[in-house]
């Protein structure tokens, strides 16, 4: 039985195949704004979960400009500007590596837009047989992207079309962080993990123009490369900042079972694949045990594997007792989960909305104060909740 729900999870995790490296073809998003669940009652909090938009084809991140408009990306290679419920895709996106799980990802706006005008993204790259996470930058003129640079590049490219992570995240020293996710490796076995010597399965951290900083961990030594922060990550598709604390919080996905939440510190092993709370698809055998000497634990993990996806620190005013919770969305157990942090700890976690939105792939607290999800369909998204009395 666990042998059928492996195989299940690992089905519900993977995207549709697309076309490699092509502009996608335009597509029309919907303004729908309609009351999908009239009332949900959770620990904390009633909400009602409204849909604000339809239409979208593999939705993967979101984020907001200072005068409130939203930036949104579709997996297929298009960003989005959406304004009052009204969407216009953006031109001159750089081509994407839009394969299996591979596409336009994440997306973020520096926290000093209105001086600098930047735009964070990632996306997968293909060059020849092989690929990988890349993250760029542009500006926005109008309704096309403009001084686009590509700051950093997953080291080495690699052939497997799945696991780029990624996930973006500012640090208040103004520098920041990029997730790669580890491409396979444990079978592919092209490169060797865990290790900071390249950045396959890693954390990066980066100066806002893409330098390393100075005091990166491995920054001026043999060790790792200078651009690595912490390493030994499977596939990190979520990470947010604390908002009091500073700290980094990041999941991954483990394999058939063992995803895990992870307080991630410079030069720090994460493990992966040397040990794992996690095993194999194929026969369920073990990977490594589950602790090590010199390997950093997760502070909670799951088996079996919810597939997390998008992560964020509720941090608006409509729900005060969600105030400082983190907030997860799962793709194969279609649901989000809210999970309550004492320190280093996990004291309480709740599961929400499971198979009633569908695959939920990015979770965000919007300018308003609303909780935003967005979901992982070929007409998937943007969901809003909503207190309600």
């Amino acid at each position: 039985m666990r042998f059928l729900i492996g195989l299940l999870a690992l089905v519900l995790c993977a995207c549709t195949p697309g076309n490699s490296s092509e502009t996608p073809e335009p597509r029309s998003s919907t303004l729908d704004e309609e009351v999908v669940l009239e009332r949900v009652e959770s620990e904390e909090e009633a909400f009602r979960a409204v849909k604000a938009l339809g239409g979208l084809e593999h939705a993967w991140a979101m984020d907001w400009l200072p005068d409130g408009r939203m930036l949104l990306t579709e997996r297929p290679g298009r960003m989005l500007l959406v304004d009052n419920g009204e969407t216009t895709e953006l031109s001159n996106v750089p081509a994407v590596w839009a394969q299996n799980q591979g596409g336009l990802l994440d997306v973020r706006v520096a926290p000093d837009y209105e001086e600098s005008g930047w735009i964070y993204f990632t996306h997968s790259k293909q060059e020849g047989n092989t690929g990988g996470t890349v993250l760029s930058r542009a500006r926005l003129d109008g309704a096309s992207l403009t001084d686009i640079e590509e700051l950093y590049r997953q080291t080495p490219f690699l052939g497997p079309d799945y696991h780029f992570g990624s996930r973006i995240a500012f640090l208040d020293d103004g520098t920041l962080l990029v997730s790669t996710g580890e491409r396979g490796q444990r079978r592919e076995r092209t490169v060797d993990i865990p290790t900071p010597t390249t950045s396959v399965g890693t954390t990066v951290r980066l100066t806002m123009d893409g330098s390393v900083p100075e005091d990166n961990p491995f920054a001026g030594s043999d060790e790792g490369l200078d651009a690595v922060y912490a390493y030994g990550h499977r596939n990190q598709q979520g990470m947010a900042i604390h908002p009091e604390t500073g700290a980094i919080w990041q999941h991954e996905h483990g394999p058939h079972g063992g995803d895990e939440l992870n307080l991630v510190e410079a030069g720090n092993n994460y493990g992966w694949p040397a040990v794992s709370y996690g095993d194999t698809y194929s026969d369920q055998s073990p990977i490594g045990g589950t602790t090590a000497p010199g390997i950093t634990d997760p502070v909670e993990y799951w088996d079996p594997s919810p597939a997390l996806s998008g992560m964020a620190f509720y941090t608006g005013d409509k729900f005060p007792n969600w105030q400082g919770h983190l907030f997860m969305g799962a793709l194969a157990h279609q649901k989000a989960m809210r999970v309550e942090l004492d320190g280093q700890t996990v004291s309480d976690q709740e599961e929400l909305l499971r198979a009633e939105l569908g695959r939920i792939r990015d979770v965000a607290t919007g300018p308003d104060g609303y909780l935003y999800l967005l979901t992982d369909a070929e007409d998937g998204g943007l969901f809003r909740l909503e207190p309600v009395e």
